[in-house]
C-alpha cells in the first residue's frame, strides 16, 4: 500500500507546475511561424494586402507596328492612280460626246486615244488597289475616300498606329475579334486596346491568322514588336497575390500569409494564371482579399520554419 501511495505522489509531482510548457512552446505550437514584434522588425518582414482581382483567359499572338513609310507610299500610289483614272474617264466621256454625230468636234482618233488612256489608267488603278489590299487587307475599315483620308492623317501624325498581329493556327475560331489588346514587350508591359480590327494578309514568317489593329494614343515605335491578346471564355473572380510574395521550392510555389498577430502560415498557390503584377488565385485557396501576405523576408521565414533552433541561437 505504501508503494502505491509513493507512486501516486511521484505522478502528481510530475504533473505539477514544473511540467507545464513554457510560453515559447505555446507560441510556436501549430503550423506556421510566430514571431515577436522585435523579431519581425529585425528580420525585415514586410507585408502587403492581397487584393480582389478578375482573371480573363486570353489567346496570345505576336505583332509588329507597321512602318509609316510603307503605309504612306501605298496610300499615295493608290490616291494618285485613283485621281488619274477619274480624270481620264472624264476626258474619254467628253471626247465621245464631242466625237459623235455629223458635226463631230473631234476626230475618231482623238476619241480612241482618250478611251485607251482611260483603260490604261483603270488598269493602273486596279494594280494600285491590289497593292493596297496586300498592305491594308481587303476589309479595311474605311467606307469612302473621306474616311480613308481621316485614318491616313491620324497614322501620319502618329496619333494612331497600325499593328499587324498574327495568332497561331487553330487558336481562334472563324469570327474576327472585336478588340485586341496590344502589349509592349519587356518589364514595362504597358497595354493598349485597339480601336478597330479587321482581317490582314498572312505573315510569311509566322504561320497563322492575321489581323490589323488600329491603336490610338500609344507611344509604340515603328517596327516595334508587341504581344497581342484577345479574351477567351468567361472571366473569374479571385485574389491577386503580389509577385514579390512568391517562394519557389521543390517544384512548388507558396506564399506566407499572416493569419494573426505576427503569425505566418506558408500556403501553396497555383501560378498557372499570371497577371501584370502577380498571380491570380482562386477563392478558397487559403488566401482572402485584404489578407496580408509577406512580400519581403519570406525566405527568412522559411528558414525559421524549417530550422527553428537556428533562429533561437541568433
Amino acid at each position: 500500500m505504501k508503494k502505491i501511495v509513493f507512486a501516486l505522489s511521484l505522478l502528481l509531482a510530475a504533473c505539477g507546475p514544473g511540467a507545464a510548457p513554457d510560453k515559447k512552446e505555446d507560441k510556436d505550437a501549430g503550423p506556421g511561424v510566430s514571431l515577436s514584434a522585435e523579431e519581425v522588425k529585425g528580420l525585415g518582414i514586410e507585408t502587403a494586402a492581397a487584393s480582389a482581382a478578375r482573371f480573363q483567359k486570353e489567346v496570345t499572338g505576336y505583332g509588329i507596328v507597321t512602318a509609316l513609310d510603307s503605309i504612306a507610299q501605298t496610300d499615295a500610289d493608290f490616291m494618285t492612280a485613283s485621281a488619274a483614272a477619274s480624270q481620264s474617264q472624264a476626258a474619254a466621256a467628253r471626247a465621245r460626246a464631242l466625237g459623235t454625230g455629223d458635226e463631230a468636234a473631234v476626230s475618231r482618233e482623238v476619241v480612241e486615244a482618250a478611251a485607251s488612256k482611260a483603260a490604261a489608267d483603270q488598269a493602273a488603278l486596279a494594280l494600285a488597289r491590289r497593292k493596297a489590299d496586300a498592305v491594308f487587307g481587303i476589309h479595311a475599315p474605311w467606307q469612302n475616300p473621306a474616311e480613308r483620308a481621316a485614318i491616313m492623317a491620324r497614322l501620319a501624325s502618329g496619333k494612331t498606329i497600325l499593328v499587324h498581329v498574327t495568332f497561331p493556327l487553330g487558336a481562334l475560331g472563324r469570327a474576327a475579334p472585336s478588340a485586341i489588346k496590344i502589349t509592349r514587350l519587356g518589364a514595362d508591359g504597358q497595354s493598349w486596346m485597339s480601336a478597330k480590327v479587321w482581317d490582314a494578309p498572312s505573315d510569311p514568317a509566322f504561320p497563322g491568322r492575321g489581323f490589323y489593329a488600329l491603336v490610338d494614343g500609344s507611344d509604340l515605335a515603328q517596327n516595334e514588336h508587341v504581344i497581342a491578346a484577345i479574351a477567351a471564355g468567361a472571366s473569374e473572380n479571385g485574389i491577386l497575390v503580389p509577385a514579390s510574395a512568391l517562394l519557389m521550392g521543390e517544384g512548388e510555389a507558396s506564399v506566407y500569409v499572416e493569419t494573426g498577430g505576427n503569425h505566418f502560415v506558408r500556403t501553396r498557390i497555383d501560378i498557372g494564371k499570371p497577371m501584370a503584377n502577380g498571380y491570380f488565385v482562386r477563392p478558397g485557396g487559403g488566401i482572402a482579399p485584404g489578407q496580408k501576405v509577406v512580400t519581403q523576408g519570406a525566405g527568412l521565414l522559411l528558414s525559421h520554419e524549417i530550422n527553428p533552433s537556428s533562429a533561437a541561437e541568433d
